[in-house]
C-alpha cells in the first residue's frame, strides 16, 4: 500500500468514526443512555441527549423525544475552531436553564465538534490515549441550597479508551470546580464513581485493525454539603482522539446524601453477556479492560 493509499484510508476511517461508530443490529447507543435519577427535597435537571450535528429520535426515561441537531459549529477539518456557543440543555426541569455545555480546549491535534452522530473528538492522529480535548457543563445559576449532584456521561471509546490518562496527571475522568462564599473556588474529585454499563456496539475498522467499540455510562455523585452560596457549578472531563460523547446529564437535590449512593445500579449488558462464554468470561473480560474504568 502506497503513502497516498494509506493517508485516504485512514482519513476515510476517520470519517466514518466521526459520523457515526455503530452498526444498525447493535443498540449500545440506546442501551447506554442516562437514566432517571431519584432523588428528594428540592431538585433541579438537565440532560443533553443529542449533541451531534443531526436530528435524533431517542427514548429518555421512557418517553420518546425529537431533538434538532447543533448546526454552525465547526467540523472534523476545522475542529480546532472556536464554538459559536455553548450547547444548552435539551430536557430540563424547569421553563428554561442556564445550564450548557462547552468545549474549554482542544486537543493535541484536533477538537470535539458535533458530527452525525456524537460529539466527537476529531483527529487525524493514530496514536492510542491521546488528548482528544476538554469539554465541560457549566450552570451558573444551580440549585438553591444544593447539597448533592449526580453526573451521566454516555462515551464511546477509541482503542479501548474514552477518558484521556494523562501519563503525569492520571485519568482525566470528571471533576468539579464550585464557586461559593464570596468569590471562592473549590475543584472536589467524586465522592462515589461508577461504570454503570458497558454497552457493545459492535466493531469499527481503526489504523490499527478492528477494533469492538464499547459505550460506556459512568455515574459520579458529589457531596458538596460543606459549602455555602453556591453561585456555580462546572464539571469538566478530557476524552481521547475519537472518542464520542453521546450524552450527559447533571440532577441536584437539596438533600445532603452523604456517602449513600442515590446512583443507577450497574447493570451487565445483555448483548455483552451474549459475547462471552459466561459470567466468569465476562468479570475477567471487564477486569483487562479497568484502564478505562474510573477506579483506577
Amino acid at each position: 500500500m502506497n503513502t497516498r493509499t494509506s493517508i485516504s484510508s485512514t482519513v476515510c476511517t476517520l470519517l466514518l468514526l466521526s459520523g457515526a461508530a455503530s452498526y444498525a443490529q447493535y443498540t449500545g447507543i440506546t442501551d447506554a443512555i442516562p437514566q432517571a435519577v431519584s432523588m428528594g427535597g428540592e431538585t433541579k435537571y438537565d440532560g443533553w441527549y443529542n449533541l451531534s450535528s443531526s436530528s435524533k429520535t431517542k427514548t429518555v426515561h421512557g418517553t420518546e423525544h425529537t431533538f434538532t441537531g447543533n448546526s454552525g459549529y465547526p467540523g472534523f477539518f476545522d475542529a480546532t475552531s472556536a464554538w459559536p456557543g455553548g450547547i444548552g440543555s435539551q430536557l430540563h426541569s424547569g421553563a428554561s436553564s442556564s445550564a450548557e455545555l462547552v468545549k474549554i480546549s482542544n486537543g493535541a491535534a484536533g477538537g470535539p465538534f458535533p458530527s452525525g452522530d456524537s460529539l466527537y473528538y476529531g483527529s487525524f492522529g493514530t496514536v492510542v490515549n491521546t488528548n482528544g480535548g476538554t469539554v465541560g457543563v457549566v450552570d451558573s445559576s444551580p440549585l438553591d441550597d444544593v447539597n448533592t449532584l449526580a453526573f451521566q456521561v454516555q462515551i464511546g471509546e477509541a482503542w479501548g479508551y474514552d477518558y484521556y490518562d494523562d501519563p503525569e496527571n492520571g485519568l482525566q475522568s470528571p471533576i468539579l470546580t464550585l464557586s461559593y462564599g464570596e468569590s471562592e473556588t473549590i475543584t472536589i474529585a467524586p465522592t462515589i464513581s461508577e461504570l454503570v454499563m458497558a454497552a457493545y456496539n459492535g466493531q469499527m475498522e481503526m489504523p490499527s485493525g478492528m477494533e469492538d467499540v464499547y459505550i460506556n455510562l459512568y455515574a459520579y455523585q458529589w457531596d458538596v454539603s460543606d459549602y455555602d452560596d453556591i453561585s456555580e457549578i462546572s464539571i469538566s472531563f478530557t476524552a481521547v482522539e475519537h472518542a464520542q460523547l453521546y450524552a450527559l446529564q447533571l440532577d441536584q437535590s437539596s438533600i445532603d446524601y452523604g456517602t449513600t449512593s442515590i446512583l443507577p445500579a450497574a447493570v451487565p449488558e445483555p448483548s455483552t453477556w451474549a459475547l462471552t462464554a459466561g459470567a466468569g468470561v465476562l468479570v475477567f473480560s471487564l477486569l483487562l479492560r479497568k484502564r478505562r474504568s474510573i477506579m483506577r
